[in-house]
């Protein structure tokens, strides 16, 4: 262990810093500003724990009075007081203890009251983040902080309020009675051994904190590691790794197990080393008391005082260890979590910011650059506009920016330079809901809530009834699969969707968008997964759903936006074409070249009826498994 003390006090400093932070992030929420009446409730608990705590502190001393006074006198009157002081033990007992258990009718609410806002808090806090933070999260992780965070919580907020604080106050208590009633050396004592004691808990447990971090830290890797090949469980499958991932969760554990009892084994030698002072400390008190008992300088019942006391102390110290330790481990689980509210969103409101006003959904972009990371731009110096209702298609090879475009539309992320409008009204300066509401997405990726496929459509514009929610299926063109389906709307679409093949969940995103009723459609290869007669089924309902709206497409499949009103050929960053698609082919250009090379693949037969095969197979195939599984 002396390898490392040179270098604790540093840590200590450090620790302390992060325990009053964590604290402080807690203490809001036990104490609301806007919640007068949990106010109170805290008020209260801690005015009857401390009450609680006086009367346990007060019962030795009624104890060793009745003990003095019951003496073989011979006279009943003098028999009165000893009654009397043990029927006042009696009732202050009874009365100590029922408060201590009333405490519960104020601390469930209290902590329930404490978790529900802190965890809303962290979840709230966690959409603001921007797209970069949740593109590199690992869900498992962070699922694992917020729950152990929640937890310390609880625990910490039951440990200071209601376990150490009363603790305190009766050892303050007692400290006072036996300065006020025995000679000088018993409180010297007891002093020295309350010291070394509480140096004990509080040096060993910052050394032990340096051993419960790294522990802590490993295993909610291992958590996030083993909730991340669960969610990828398909394509642990389809290579056959299941060993692989084993092996990979086992040797994470393995590491959390060896740094989890280092610091058990740790734990157990500084709790040895507290109870060897507490021993010395009472064996001293014992024998001093005991001498002045036989010389007759002490009372029986003063004896059994001090050893009361002493015993009442050694009891609550050997637990204000444990429980020191133990809120030493919840504020490391704490400060993990409050860690995620250092995380700070890229794109974020202006200070009195307005919603977007209304409009017909003009778009324009104004010398727009952007980039991931300086040392490698994505958008260069961009510029082009759309017109209310017009529709514009993005086109280019994979990498171009194309994506970051819609990004930027969407406000995930804000230009370094430039500028986007909407309606002639810059959206950095509006909030960035209103801007969003605007606009609908269908993305290229679509990932579905584990609920049914109605709740899924009906996500784009919560509490849209029924038949909204039916008409949007049907221009979406998935009512009649929703409808040969067992449980129709009903049915359960599994966790991100993996019950249904990728042409129905991008007809549910679409059904979805539609049904939220914006002025501006964003398309990212919204018909990838489709076959191709389904794909230009619902082309023809896409054509009909955003009419009179402005419509966004980025597109690799050409033929899907030959009515675009304009086309923008991206590459690198840059805008190299722009025009109709007769306009792009007259020029024989980039597009031109990537539309001949399109199809030429269509007119190969093979591959057209392959593909055409395998997604009836696959829709088939989803079909079924939904029909089986039902909900």
């Amino acid at each position: 262990m002396s390898r490392f003390l040179p270098s604790v006090a540093p840590d200590i400093r450090a620790g302390h810093k992060a325990d009053l932070k964590a604290i402080a992030a807690v203490m809001p929420y036990l104490w609301p500003r806007d919640d007068p009446g949990m106010r109170l409730r805290v008020a209260l608990s801690v005015g009857i724990l401390f009450l609680t705590a006086v009367l346990n502190a007060l019962l030795p001393v009624l104890f060793s009075l009745a003990i003095d006074r019951l003496t073989p006198t011979g006279t009943s009157l003098l028999i009165v007081a000893p009654v009397a002081l043990l029927l006042a033990y009696g009732f202050v007992f009874w009365f100590s203890r029922a408060l201590n258990e009333l405490r519960w009718i104020l601390f469930g609410p209290l902590e329930q009251r404490v978790r529900r806002r802190l965890g809303l808090a962290v979840f709230d806090h966690l959409h603001t983040l921007s797209l970069r933070y949740h593109l590199s999260r690992r869900t498992g992780m962070l699922s694992r902080v917020q729950e152990r965070g929640l937890e310390a919580t609880a625990e910490l907020l039951f440990n200071l309020v209601f376990v150490i604080a009363p603790l305190i106050t009766e050892i303050v208590i007692i400290t006072a009675v036996v300065l006020a009633r025995f000679e000088a050396h018993f409180a010297i004592i007891m002093a020295v051994t309350l010291s070394l004691f509480l140096f004990a808990v509080i040096y060993g447990s910052e050394v032990l904190r340096r051993y419960q971090r790294p522990a802590v830290i490993k295993a909610s890797e291992a958590h996030g590691k083993a909730i991340d090949s669960l969610i990828n469980y398909e394509t642990v499958k389809y290579f056959g790794n299941e060993e692989y991932v084993s092996g990979r969760y086992d040797r994470e554990l393995a590491e959390a197990e060896r740094l989890t009892v280092r610091s058990l084994i740790f734990r157990s030698l500084l709790g040895v080393a507290q109870m060897t002072v507490l021993g010395l400390g009472a064996g001293a008190i014992v024998v001093l008391g005991g001498m002045d008992v036989a010389a007759g300088a002490m009372t029986i019942g003063a004896f059994v005082l001090i050893n009361t006391y002493l015993l009442q102390l050694v009891r609550p110290l050997e637990r204000l260890g444990n429980l020191y330790r133990s809120i030493k481990q919840a504020l490391i689980d704490l400060e993990q979590m409050i860690r995620i509210f250092d995380e700070k969103p890229e794109v974020t409101d202006r200070p009195g910011a307005t919603p977007l006003p209304g409009g017909d959904g003009a778009i324009r972009f104004e010398n727009v650059s952007f980039a991931y990371d300086p040392r490698r731009p994505i958008l260069k110096n961009i510029s082009f506009e759309v017109e209310a209702g017009q529709k514009l298609a993005l086109v280019g090879p994979s990498g171009g920016g194309k994506t970051t475009l819609g990004r930027m539309l969407f406000r995930f992320y804000d230009p370094a330079e430039g500028s986007v409008l909407i309606d002639g009204h810059d959206i950095s300066g509006f909030t960035q809901h209103s801007v969003r509401a605007a606009i609908g997405v269908v993305p290229q990726d679509t990932v579905l809530f584990n609920e049914s496929i109605g709740d899924n459509i009906g996500f784009g514009r919560p509490g849209a009834n029924d038949k909204e929610i039916s008409d949007a299926a049907k221009l979406a063109q998935i009512s009649s699969f929703i409808g040969s389906l067992p449980d129709g709307m009903n049915t359960v679409v599994g966790e991100r969707g993996l019950k249904l093949s990728g042409g129905e969940k991008q007809r549910v995103a679409i059904a979805r968008a539609v049904l939220k009723r914006p002025r501006i459609f964003l398309f990212d290869e919204a018909t990838s997964a489709l076959d191709s007669h389904t794909e230009q089924a619902i082309q023809q309902s896409l054509t009909e759903v955003s009419r009179g709206s402005t419509t966004v497409v980025i597109a690799h499949r050409l033929s899907t936006i030959v009515d675009a009103d304009q086309i923008l050929f991206i590459e690198a960053g840059e805008i190299v074409e722009r025009g109709s698609h007769l306009q792009l082919l007259a020029l024989q250009g980039s597009y031109a070249a990537l539309w001949e090379r399109q199809q030429r693949q269509v007119t190969e037969p093979d591959n057209d009826a392959d593909d055409t095969d395998q997604a009836a197979e696959l829709s088939g195939d989803t079909t079924e498994e939904l029909s089986r599984s039902g909900p």
